[in-house]
């Protein structure tokens, strides 16, 4: 096996460390509508591309934190998932799942949205400061349900409620602890590297390729990838996923993409994880909600699936892939689709560019960009 250099791995995680807090503060800019906050998660010639909007960040940044806010019962959430990035010197490239809550509408005409698409991002690190270039999304999936709860004016007010910028409890209670945004940029030098640290390095960095690998195994389902879905198993690898299918991950493989042809679509978001690396070998619990609609008689419906991936995956001439995977079933929700993406009067008609089956998604490309 290679040897390990900590301090290339060491200068790759802190490259994709500054990468994911960009990510959250470009998401927490949007939920907060605090213009500066969100202008800070790109750099000044950065551009977006959302189909409703393509055009400067700083425009971007604008638009979505100006005007008069919503009623206050109507905060959005962006939460990325499944985030895997690629770092080449001072430029990477990022895929990350996205699921929006965004409430609409007032009194019986309240609606409540599910939105689950894929952010593919573009970062530069300048002046040893990482941050966005470009963002384009993806429409995946949509579920739109009568409002309730929140939704509603009426709702009984929590003790802690979300809202915009300086309203928010979240942003009063981190302004209270003193926690700021701060750009960490890189002093220059040599810095000794001790055993004991290159020994954690090489437990980060691996857990860092596992998480890598967790991701993939999800782009490879939800987009019908079967080379990639067949490169993730070493070979003898099982799988078992209770009543929906049990044997070997070369089965495995060939039933997901059976699978995938008889959906309309489908997404598995995974979060959580807690990887426990013990030298070449490692086990991996992940939490994972998978969205997926089916046709039938009486049309389309949606599944929500939660429950959590219990992985074995050992390194193998360098190569970390998975051994064993087993699927543990926590909770279930069905009902009928409320997916609006060809309705040419809603909201979703503006975003012409939709997630579809390998090689068309427009994450290919994307992805072979750098």
């Amino acid at each position: 096996m290679a040897q390990f250099n900590a301090a290339a791995a060491i200068r790759e995680l802190v490259a994709k460390d500054q990468v994911k807090l960009a990510i959250a503060r470009l998401q927490r800019g949007l939920d907060r509508r605090d213009a500066a906050l969100l202008s800070s998660a790109f750099h000044d010639d950065a551009a977006v591309d959302y189909s409703f909007f393509d055009g400067s960040a700083a425009d971007f940044c604008a638009m979505m934190t100006g005007g008069p806010d919503r009623p206050a019962h109507q905060v959005t959430m962006h939460r990325p998932t499944n985030l895997w990035i690629r770092v080449s010197g001072d430029a990477a490239i990022s895929e990350s799942y996205i699921i929006a809550y965004s409430p609409s509408g007032e009194g019986a005409d309240a609606v409540q949205s599910l939105i689950g698409g894929r952010y593919l991002d573009r970062h530069e690190c300048r002046n040893g400061e990482w941050r966005l270039t470009h963002r384009t999304y993806v429409l995946d999936w949509n579920i739109n349900q009568p409002g309730t709860g929140t939704a509603l004016a009426t709702f009984a007010q929590p003790v802690l409620r979300g809202g915009w910028r300086n309203d928010d409890a979240g942003v009063r209670q981190l302004a209270a602890w003193g926690a700021g945004e701060q750009a960490i940029s890189e002093q220059g030098g040599n810095v000794e590297i001790s055993s004991t640290l290159a020994a954690q390095a090489e437990a980060a960095f691996a857990r860092s390729e596992i998480h890598d690998r967790i991701v993939a195994l999800s782009r490879a389902m939800d987009r019908g990838d079967e080379a990639l879905l067949r490169s993730l198993w070493h070979p003898g690898a099982e799988v078992d996923l209770s009543g929906y299918y049990s044997g070997s991950a070369e089965g495995f493989c060939a039933f997901m993409l059976e699978t995938l042809d008889g959906l309309v679509r489908v997404a598995h978001t995974v979060a959580n994880e807690w990887i426990n690396v013990d030298g070449d070998a490692a086990v991996a619990e992940t939490y994972a909600i998978s969205i997926s609609t089916t046709s039938t008689d009486q049309g389309d419906q949606d599944i929500l699936v939660g429950g959590r991936y219990l992985d074995r995956l050992e390194r193998i001439d360098g190569l970390w892939k998975f051994t064993h995977r087993t699927f543990v079933h926590d909770w279930q929700i069905e009902q009928p689709a409320t997916d609006q993406r060809d309705d040419p009067d809603g909201m979703y008609a503006a975003l012409t560019r939709r997630g579809t089956r390998y090689p068309d998604d427009p994450v290919y490309a994307f992805w072979d960009s750098l």
